[in-house]
């Protein structure tokens, strides 16, 4: 299992390059730079897991497998380089915030410069390594990059790594200095926390670059070293990997938690309007903006069903306005007399006391309000949705719940019953 730990850390530098590539950073040349480092990191990691180079040596190509090492330390190399680059991208960015200019897609002249720089830096450190690894000619055997007895080919061995680790080490030190920098004008807060969590992740990546001297000394005393990554770079990696996350996940994090919440007060309010909303659709099914809509089912998206929930329950109220009863006032008045409410909730228990008897009078087929019910008002509504949510939660809470209503509901199902007895009589 040991072998295969390089793969998540690998996938979780791949993954984060695709969030860079669609981020909407203001500094785009942070964000493509930051975006290229971690996809070139994550992609050399992949490459040079153990399990991908046995599996490349076990076609019986040995030479194939060493070309696939010294792809995977060519694709670090340019990891490297990219995060050499995000510290001028990140200066000029802060530059910009200062003096009021956008920073967009075209690069800078200066920071052009650095990037010319830059890639002709990472040129040299390629053509370099290439041409040590080819003096050393290393085989593979077993896990090992072995070379021959001779002193030339073991130094050729140890520069080829030696020159990798102290680029690495150039690169990574150049945007160390920018972050601290950085962490340290943020001071405390989200932003420099995760500032300082992206610190930690390049000294991490230090260590793990540093890992490379027992290399660099193996080859030129005994000529070997480890050509995959080893178990101990994949625990540097991983630690590297956590702090980046969590430096990332500082500002992310609170957005993400922010969304959940949203969606666990939305998917509340939703079924707090339930029994409301259930016993109006079942007198008056045509509110249904969504027929097809089964009530047991959890709504794919809370915020658009609680939406749609409040404006049905609207709807349902304005058509109840033709079918409110004048006794519901005095049943009411009787009922809070042996069930007196919270004050807090007088203005929800009359609402929903008139909704109650409102609704036995709709199911009883009257069209129209009796001429002496007492003039009706438009339904309160509030300036947000989330406003109108807790009101009619509240409403729904006590339709449901208040012993009150219950009695007013009580006496208005068995006036419509006498009601519907002496219309059979009539007949």
């Amino acid at each position: 299992m040991s072998e295969l730990a390089l793969y998540p850390v690998g996938l979780f530098f791949v993954l984060s390059a695709f969030h860079f590539a669609r981020s909407r950073i203001d500094s785009r040349a942070a964000a493509r730079f930051t975006c290229y480092g971690t996809a070139l990191l994550g992609a050399a990691l992949l490459v040079l897991a153990p399990p991908t180079v046995g599996a490349v040596q076990d076609t019986g190509m040995p030479v194939l497998a060493v070309l696939v090492i010294v792809l995977g330390d060519g694709l670090r190399d340019g990891a490297a380089a990219a995060m050499r680059l995000l510290a001028p991208a990140l200066r000029e960015a802060a530059t910009g915030h200062a003096t009021g200019h956008a920073t967009g897609r075209v690069l800078s002249e200066p920071l052009r410069r650095e990037v010319r720089g830059g890639l002709a830096l990472l040129a040299g450190v390629l053509g370099l390594r290439l041409a040590l690894i080819t003096a050393a000619a290393p085989g593979l055997t077993g896990g090992d990059l072995v070379v021959g007895p001779t002193l030339s080919a073991r130094l050729a061995l140890a520069g080829y790594t030696a020159v990798g680790m102290l680029h690495t080490t150039v690169c990574l030190t150049a945007l160390l200095r920018e972050l601290v920098r950085r962490a340290r004008a943020a001071g405390p807060g989200r932003l420099g926390t995760g500032l300082r969590l992206l610190t930690g992740g390049l000294v991490a990546g230090l260590l793990w670059n540093a890992w490379s001297v027992d290399d660099v000394l193996r080859a030129a005393v005994t000529g070997s070293q480890d050509g995959p990554e080893d178990l101990q770079c994949a625990v540097l990696g991983g630690l590297c990997a956590t702090l980046i996350a969590a430096g990332l996940g500082s500002t992310l994090w609170p957005a993400a938690t922010g969304a959940v919440r949203g969606w666990l007060r939305a998917h509340r309010r939703y079924r707090a309007l339930t029994p409301l909303w259930r016993d109006l659709h079942t007198v008056l099914p045509e509110i249904a903006l969504d027929p097809a809509r089964h009530l047991p089912l959890p709504p794919r998206d809370p915020r658009f069903a609680l939406y749609r929930r409040i404006i049905e329950i609207h709807d349902a109220r304005l058509i109840l306005r033709q079918h409110l009863d004048p006794r519901a006032a005095q049943w009411l008045d009787g009922a809070t007399r042996r069930f007196p409410p919270p004050s807090a909730h007088a203005a929800a228990t009359a609402e929903a006391a008139a909704l109650a008897a409102a609704l036995e009078l709709a199911a009883a087929g009257a069209e129209h309000r009796p001429a002496d019910a007492p003039e009706a008002t438009a339904p309160a509504t509030l300036d947000t949705m989330d406003g109108e949510a807790d009101h009619l939660a509240q409403l729904a809470r006590v339709y449901a719940t208040c012993p009150a209503v219950a009695e007013v509901r009580t006496r208005a199902r068995a006036e419509r019953a006498r009601a519907q007895v002496a219309q059979g009589a009539l007949r």
